[in-house]
């Protein structure tokens, strides 16, 4: 039986944790991306047309199809290919904005 007052074995950084950590930050660039629509329309006095907006959906969307792409390469245990993944779309969303709103 184990020793209650062992101390504990660190927790190693695995492809699965870096793949959690990808997705994880994934998601969060899908929710500010598609929050950013919310305060554009707050700082429009409510008046928000779909050509100010639709740069942000655009990229809600790249992000959300990335974010599918992760999630599902995680269940099927392809960590690796998951933060390759992650890696991506942080690159591709970096590239869209320059693209779509300018430096």
């Amino acid at each position: 039986m184990a020793d209650a007052h062992a101390p504990a074995e660190p927790r190693r950084w695995t492809a699965e944790r870096w793949a959690r950590v990808g997705i994880t930050i994934q998601f969060l660039a899908l929710v500010r991306t598609l929050a950013e629509v919310y305060r554009l329309r707050w700082a429009a006095g409510g008046r928000l047309g779909f050509e100010r907006a639709q740069p942000f959906v655009a990229g809600g969307l790249i992000a959300a199809v990335f974010c599918w792409l992760a999630v599902t390469l995680y269940f099927f245990r392809r960590y690796r290919a998951a933060i390759v993944v992650s890696i991506a779309m942080v690159a591709v969303m970096l590239a869209y904005k320059l693209y779509a709103l300018g430096p």
